[in-house]
């Protein structure tokens, strides 16, 4: 079971070793009311409520229950996989609708699953997880975003002011071959523009037959991206059951979407209404709007959590004696977040 883990105020980010260890091993839980200032403080924008609603817990959305199911079925058959590439999976659907909160989660719970399998061991890497980096000519732009995760320097003579970078790809298989790395999270896929796909994935398979890895792809439009790239212009010549026009997808496909009204979104808004920490909050009272919070955001969840954090943190802010702490529609009603906003 992973450690409660205090929160820094600047967190590292998750694109590097030391960012997504911190962020695996996080206990996560809302504050408790009795260790935060007393109701009628005036908070500092470091106030750990403040901090805590601007993210909040992941809500269990149906995308992320039946995600999270399918990855670790997929994951626990690939880790005792020993012949060919292991299968990959893919996060599609549109943006806003929880798609990196997915691959985090399972990244993190697979990290979970080996180190209580295994016991803790500071030089394993379980999961790298990435973002498309800006570059994307050669092997050698793909190799240093997995150089700079893993901590390895990427550059010849790095105190020379003319340094240049290396390729890095041999290096980071070899640390991932000894750090037992098996999962890899590509996240924003979609910034692969058509012509670059053959080449990334090329390096991908490649890197894959180096050390004995799984990837997870994700963005939108995901499914498209991977399928032109195993089956597209380079491998014309295959009859076309194998191009996939007779089947959706030869890989597992997670989606990500928009929840519609009704028994799902009513059990997402109560997960935001569970997880509040408002001096004044009534449980059930954000319950009660359900149907104008759907009208609001669309059923999109990245702009459900985008309203219900900037309402919490204003009503902490803004809270008096007269002014409850506490999430109301006239408080909604004034939050911005695109989607459902009046004039």
């Amino acid at each position: 079971m992973a450690e409660a883990v205090t929160q820094p105020i600047d967190p590292p980010v998750l694109t590097t070793r030391e960012g997504w260890g911190f962020g695996a091993s996080q206990q996560l839980a809302p504050p408790d009311l009795a260790d935060c200032a007393p109701k009628g403080t005036r908070v500092g924008p470091r106030d750990p409520r403040l901090m805590y609603h601007g993210q909040m817990l992941p809500v269990l959305t149906p995308a992320l229950r039946r995600g999270l199911l399918d990855a670790r079925r997929q994951l626990r058959k690939n880790r005792f996989s020993k012949l060919g590439r292991s299968t990959d999976m893919i996060i599609d659907g549109d943006r806003s609708t929880g798609k990196t909160t997915l691959l985090v989660q399972i990244g993190r719970g697979f990290q979970g699953m080996i180190e209580q399998d295994s016991g803790p061991d500071p030089s394993r890497i379980p999961v790298v997880y990435l973002n498309v980096p800006p570059q994307r000519d050669s092997n050698l732009d793909w190799s240093l975003p997995f150089a700079e995760f893993l901590g390895l320097n990427h550059t010849i003579n790095p105190d020379d002011r003319n340094r240049r970078t290396a390729d890095m790809t041999e290096p980071v298989a070899y640390v991932m071959r000894q750090a037992n790395t098996r999962l890899v999270l590509i996240d924003g896929i979609n910034r692969i523009r058509d012509n670059e796909i053959t080449a990334a994935f090329d390096y991908f398979e490649a890197l894959q037959d180096r050390a004995n890895v799984t990837f997870i792809y994700c963005g939108t439009g995901a499914r498209e991206i991977v399928h032109e790239a195993r089956y597209g212009r380079r491998r014309k010549n295959l009859p076309d059951v194998v191009r996939g026009k007779t089947y959706f997808s030869d890989l597992p496909v997670l989606w990500s979407g928009v929840i519609p009204f009704g028994d799902d979104w009513h059990s997402v808004v109560q997960g935001f209404d569970d997880d509040l920490r408002l001096y004044d909050h009534k449980p059930g009272s954000l319950l009660k709007l359900s149907r104008y919070l759907h009208q609001r955001t669309g059923g999109y969840i990245g702009s459900l959590n985008d309203l219900i954090c900037q309402a919490a943190q204003e009503a902490i802010e803004t809270a008096t004696k007269t002014e409850p702490e506490a999430i109301t529609k006239r408080l909604l009603d004034d939050i911005r977040i695109g989607r459902g906003d009046s004039r």
